[in-house]
């Protein structure tokens, strides 16, 4: 019955995800498909999605993923987000560097699709370097996804770091390279050889503008620069660094007589459905611990040579493609793949691994809806994309391959 359960419950979470059901309803339905199957009584059911629930560690995440989703909407409803991006353009004074920054900071901020949000001002970008359609889709989800592997607030690093019990930072220690060669390879292979006159152009701003460009950046940027402070160098748990980043912008706002957002705006970019679903992801997580059927089924691919390195690279690709989300590919796999016993390095690389492997299913996947909204915007098809990404995803792959060979030696 476990087994049945397990299947059937993975097999809802795809079809539904390809269907575009909430994650919410998805991992709740699956969640009680875990229930059902146990062999659990309704008390001691209740009782195991009661106390994940109520955790510590599902706490912060929930608080985390309202937070950030509250402060994003200050962000964007002031137009501070706009305006630091244009600070950091003016302060940089080089296109190749803007048209990468740009992306990669409103990366920063994760809204669903906010691909949508940094295209328009990538195709400006892109225009003055006379980029082509396809390039211009290219660099902004290459730069803009990035920031999966550098920046501490995001929430697919936060519920990893929750499920395998680290600190975030502990999981960029091992996650940084993956971004840096994704960034480096997206320059090689997008933008290095683009004509960069309109890029000597920009770059000979007075020494004057570029100080006052710079100054524009801190100021509307201050707001992120403060809670990115308060999380990493006061070890203030990430919801309240972002509260107070929240309560700087409508402070700013207040004083610059900007139009603060209204109380059922803000509210609306909560991420309340997203919160619901980081509960039951967790409530899912600890049925997947109880159940007796990944023990076995680790056991089982170990007796035929499988090691677990080599299912942490093969199940995320071909789980995150058909369902296109990494949320829902951690929270699936992450149990099953990471055995009980293996020691803490091990659980980093295998994680990191994990992250990874779901990273280049979801950014490849064609459901990915930061690649169909690009796609839209600059009117080009899926197989022009991929002839651009194959080998910077080629690159991202062989640094993955690296990790699960540390990994094989330390199980």
């Amino acid at each position: 019955m476990p087994v049945v359960g397990v299947v059937a419950a993975i097999a809802l979470i795809i079809v539904l995800s390809i269907k575009k059901v909430a994650l919410s309803k998805v991992m709740f339905l699956s969640t009680l498909v875990m229930a059902l199957s146990s062999g659990l009584s309704f008390t001691q059911s209740v009782t195991t999605i009661w106390n994940a629930f109520i955790s510590p560690s599902t706490i912060n995440l929930v608080l985390s993923v309202i937070a950030i989703g509250l402060f994003s909407t200050i962000m964007n409803e002031t137009g501070y987000l706009d305006k630091m991006v244009q600070g950091l353009h003016g302060f940089l004074g080089n296109l190749k560097a803007s048209i990468m920054v740009v992306p990669a900071l409103i990366g920063s901020m994760p809204v669903l699709g906010g691909a949508a949000v940094s295209a328009p001002l990538v195709d400006k970008l892109g225009e003055e370097l006379h980029l082509t359609p396809d390039k211009k889709a290219a660099v902004n989800l290459v730069f803009r996804h990035g920031m999966f592997f550098i920046f501490p607030f995001s929430p697919n690093l936060i519920l990893l770091a929750n499920m395998i019990g680290v600190q975030v930072n502990t999981l960029l220690s091992r996650l940084w390279p993956f971004g840096i060669v994704l960034w480096l390879t997206g320059y090689m292979f997008l933008l290095r050889k683009e004509s960069s006159l309109g890029n000597q152009i920009s770059s000979e701003q007075p020494g004057t503008l570029r100080g006052e460009s710079f100054l524009v950046f801190l100021k509307y940027g201050s707001p992120l620069l403060v809670a990115l402070g308060l999380s990493l160098f006061l070890d203030l748990p990430l919801w309240a660094a972002m509260l107070t980043g929240l309560v700087l912008g409508i402070v700013m706002a207040h004083f610059e007589k900007v139009d603060i957002p209204s109380l059922t705006t803000i509210l609306r970019g909560a991420n309340l459905s997203q919160a619901v679903a980081m509960l039951w992801i967790m409530a899912f997580k600890e049925f997947v611990t109880m159940s007796p059927v990944f023990p076995t089924l680790v056991e089982h691919a170990n007796s035929l040579g499988i090691s677990p390195p080599i299912l942490a690279v093969v199940l995320p690709l071909l789980f995150g493609y058909v369902s296109a989300s990494l949320t829902t590919t951690l929270g699936v796999l992450v149990p099953i793949l990471i055995p009980a016993e293996a020691h803490s390095s091990a659980v980093l690389y295998l994680a990191c691994i994990i992250y990874a492997a779901g990273f280049l299913a979801y950014f490849a996947s064609p459901l990915h809806l930061c690649q169909v909204l690009t796609c839209e915007y600059y009117k080009i098809d899926f197989s022009q994309l991929y002839k651009l990404y194959w080998p910077i995803l080629l690159a991202v792959g062989i640094v993955m391959l690296a990790y699960a060979g540390i990994a094989a030696t330390l199980l």
